[in-house]
C-alpha cells in the first residue's frame, strides 16, 4: 500500500515531531486491524509508554475548504473502533461544524484547528519575518593536491593526487580512499556552514584548504609512496573545482494550533519539494526543521 501524504498532514507532522519530547512519531503510520489484521493507514501516530503501557495517539487530519462536518467525525470513530489506538485526535484545517465538535468531545475526541494568523498579530512567531531565505551550494571537485612533509632524504613536496590513492595513518593502516575522506570534509557541517556564509550565485569555482588533515580521531593523515615504500606526512590538501549556488525564497503562513505558535512556508530547494515548519510551544521552546521530499 503506498503512503499518502500532503501539505497540511506533513505540516502536523512537523508540529508533533518538534513539541515531543521523547515520543516517537510516524507519518502515514500503518496499523493492523484488531480483527481482521488488515493494514490500515493513519496520517500521524504517536507512541510512547506510560507507567510501563505502550500508549499509541493516532491523528487524523482532513484539508477541506469546509469545516469538517460530523460525517467525518463518524467515519474516523469508525475506523478506529478497530485499530490499536489509546486516544484520537481529529484535526481540521478550517475548523469543525458545531455538530461535528459535540459529538467528537462525547466520543472522547480531541479537535484540532489551524487558526491563521494575519500580518498585525501579535500572535506571529517571527514578528514582521515574512520570508525565510535559503542558500545551497554544490560542488565538483576536479583536482586535489596534497603536501607532503619531508621525510628521510626525501624532499617535502606537492603532489596532485589521483581517486585511486589511498590515505594511512603513522602505523601503516589504510583508514579510505583520498576520494572518500576528503568528500567526507568538504560536506562536512563546517566547511559547508562557510561556503554558504561566504558564497553567492556569482561564484563559479572554489579553492579549499584543509590544514592539519586528521582521521577525525585526532591521528595524521600519510600518503604512501610505492618506490621506495614510505609513508609521507601530509601537512595540508588543496581542493579545486566548481561550484553552483542555488537562493530559494519560501514564504512564510502563520498559524496557531492549540497552544503551538507555527510558521511554515513551502518551495523547492535542490529540486526536492520542501516544507520549513518553526515552532514555539507554551513553554516558549522554540524549534526549526526543513523536510525535502
Amino acid at each position: 500500500m503506498p503512503k499518502r501524504s500532503n501539505d497540511f498532514q506533513k505540516l502536523i507532522f512537523l508540529v508533533k515531531q518538534h513539541v515531543s519530547d521523547t515520543a516517537k512519531v510516524t507519518e502515514s503510520k500503518i496499523l493492523r486491524d484488531l480483527i481482521t489484521g488488515s493494514k490500515r493507514e493513519v496520517d500521524v501516530c504517536i507512541e510512547d509508554s506510560i507507567a510501563g503501557h505502550d500508549i499509541i495517539v493516532s491523528i487524523e487530519c482532513i484539508d477541506h475548504k469546509r469545516k469538517a462536518d460530523v460525517t467525518w467525525v463518524e467515519k474516523m470513530k469508525s475506523k478506529h473502533e478497530r485499530l490499536p489506538t489509546n486516544a484520537l485526535v481529529l484535526v481540521s484545517k478550517t475548523g469543525f461544524s458545531s455538530e461535528a465538535e459535540r459529538v467528537a468531545k462525547a466520543y472522547g475526541f480531541e479537535t484540532l484547528s489551524l487558526k491563521d494568523v494575519d500580518e498585525h498579530s501579535i500572535e506571529k512567531l517571527f514578528g514582521k519575518i515574512e520570508a525565510f531565505w535559503n542558500k545551497m551550494v554544490k560542488l565538483s571537485p576536479y583536482k586535489v593536491t596534497v603536501r607532503v612533509s619531508q621525510t628521510g632524504n626525501l624532499p617535502p613536496e606537492n603532489v596532485v593526487t589521483l581517486p585511486v590513492n589511498n590515505v594511512y595513518i603513522h602505523d601503516g593502516t589504510m583508514i579510505s580512499s583520498l576520494k572518500d575522506i576528503v568528500n567526507q570534509w568538504i560536506n562536512s557541517e563546517e566547511v559547508m556552514t562557510e561556503l554558504i556564509k561566504q558564497g553567492d550565485e556569482n561564484h563559479k569555482s572554489f579553492r579549499l584548504e584543509w590544514g592539519i588533515p586528521n582521521d577525525g580521531k585526532g591521528n595524521r593523515l600519510f600518503l604512501q609512496k610505492e618506490e621506495p615504500k614510505t609513508l609521507r606526512k601530509i601537512e595540508w590538501i588543496r581542493v579545486e573545482g566548481g561550484c553552483s549556488f542555488e537562493v530559494s525564497k519560501i514564504p512564510l503562513k502563520h498559524g496557531l494550533l492549540g497552544g503551538i505558535r507555527i510558521s511554515w512556508g513551502t518551495s523547492e530547494i535542490g529540486g526536492k519539494k520542501a516544507i520549513v515548519v518553526a515552532t514555539e510551544n507554551e513553554r516558549g521552546d522554540k524549534k526549526l526543521s526543513i523536510n525535502l521530499s
